[in-house]
């Protein structure tokens, strides 16, 4: 087996493990432990709790109210892009020709904002670069791919700006198709907005006289999350699929000492208001950061509560 499909297998086999260990966590306890924790949470300082009750006083914009406290389950990523697995689903003559294409876990036609995805490149010899332009009718954004000895790694991620931020994108030989490491699909705002109106994009790839182009759907969230984004070194907290138009309050939670998956509201740390594409970026300020506190939104169960 290659070293990048063994990279997939464990990466699949890990996301079972964190799956199965947030069944145990969620079903561990005693009656000592919630003695103890409740013990911790009446000892707060007075401060905390104040700023915790003005966090929960409603919103000026309509939308969901943070929670006081939540129990913080962990859950893997489990799959990952795979452009080799794509060309089945694919039109007949990506298999035999020139191609290009984003890809997410769930195939091309999956395109979602926030989703982990890929750029795929199918029938490019792997000794020159190929130009990459992605275009919503209004704006067109170009960056380089380049192709990169060595093997793709499913662990390394690129920035969420990729394909729309000009720096140029590694991708690598997966045995006929060229595939890139994966990003959390978030472009800059104005970018995110412009490709949300229309639904759809196309995406073209140019290498001397050999083309390619695809018309691709992009959907918007529905499911209302909130992530860590990956690939950057900026403090930013996603989030998405919320209704248009809501306030999402986000706020700081303490982790309990001995009991992480135990989290209490400490207080707000501001909000972002849903806009068409229903994925926003929140910048996290430093006086979040820490293993002991992590951001979130309100949502109906907790998985993952990032720490920054």
């Amino acid at each position: 087996m290659s070293t990048w499909k063994e990279a997939l297998m464990k990466r699949r086999q890990l996301a079972g493990c964190l799956v199965l260990l947030s069944i145990a966590a969620a079903g561990c306890g005693s009656a000592a432990q919630d003695a103890t924790r409740q013990t911790n949470t009446t000892t707060r300082s007075t401060a905390e709790s104040r700023e915790a009750a003005d966090a929960l006083r409603p919103n000026p914009g309509k939308g969901p109210k943070l929670q006081r406290k939540f129990r913080n389950l962990a859950a893997g990523d489990g799959d990952a892009p795979e452009c080799k697995r794509d060309l089945s689903s694919l039109p007949a003559e990506f298999a035999t020709s020139p191609a290009v294409w984003m890809s997410t876990i769930q195939g091309p036609s999956n395109l979602v904002f926030n989703r982990e995805n890929a750029l795929c490149l199918h029938g490019f010899t792997a000794e020159r670069a190929v130009t990459v332009t992605v275009s919503d009718g209004r704006h067109s954004y170009t960056t380089t791919a380049q192709p990169t000895a060595g093997e793709l790694t499913f662990d390394r991620y690129e920035p969420p700006e990729s394909l729309f931020n000009g720096a140029p994108l590694r991708v690598y030989d997966i045995g006929g198709v060229m595939q890139s490491e994966t990003w959390d699909f978030v472009p800059q705002s104005a970018a995110r907005e412009s490709l949300a109106a229309p639904g759809h994009f196309t995406i073209s790839a140019t290498q001397g006289s050999t083309s390619a182009s695809y018309r691709q759907s992009v959907a918007v969230p529905t499911n209302p999350e909130r992530a860590r984004l990956r690939g950057e070194n900026k403090r930013q907290l996603v989030v998405d699929g919320f209704k248009q138009g809501d306030t999402i309050p986000i706020g700081l939670y303490s982790l309990a000492a001995g009991a992480s998956d135990q989290a209490t509201l400490v207080r707000k740390l501001g909000s972002v208001v849903m806009p068409l594409s229903r994925t926003a970026a929140f910048a996290v300020p430093q006086s979040a950061a820490g293993s002991t506190y992590c951001v979130t939104v309100p949502l109906e169960t907790q998985y993952n509560c990032p720490s920054f």
